[in-house]
């Protein structure tokens, strides 16, 4: 099994739309779950004392990544432009070479960015043992 390509992605809320945010994302998630069988998670985390909202993504490879950013492009973008800004902090885990540069081409110039696209090891489980 190929190692999978991971997002993570911390983003700037306007000021004064933490709450109108959560719900213009809680719609997104919906959207992205009933869109995208491929995906493997996708979770949304918010700080609204910081005023930021990190996305996290693991997809099974850079496909479903560059999949994903194009129904992204096409579908929720511009629901959530008013709430989220730019990027403060882009990771990217895995390789990609095209989906890299599509992510990068998104962030601030000032965000900080981690590439590692080398996997050294690791798994994933999708179910728990108990």
């Amino acid at each position: 099994m190929s190692a999978p390509f991971i997002y993570v992605g911390t983003y700037e809320v306007s000021e004064g739309r933490f709450d109108d945010a959560r719900q213009s994302l809680a719609g997104a998630v919906e959207f992205i779950e009933a869109n995208e069988p491929r995906m493997i998670s996708f979770n949304i985390y918010g700080n609204e004392d910081a005023g930021t909202i990190s996305i996290v993504q693991v997809h099974p490879d850079s496909a479903s990544m560059e999949f994903h950013m194009k129904l992204v492009a096409e579908h929720i973008s511009s629901a959530l432009e008013p709430y989220l800004g730019s990027a403060v902090v882009a990771q990217v885990f895995g390789e990609g070479p095209s989906t890299v540069d599509t992510i990068l081409s998104f962030a601030d110039p000032d965000a900080a960015l981690v590439v590692a696209p080398e996997h050294i090891g690791g798994f994933t489980r999708t179910t728990v043992r108990s």
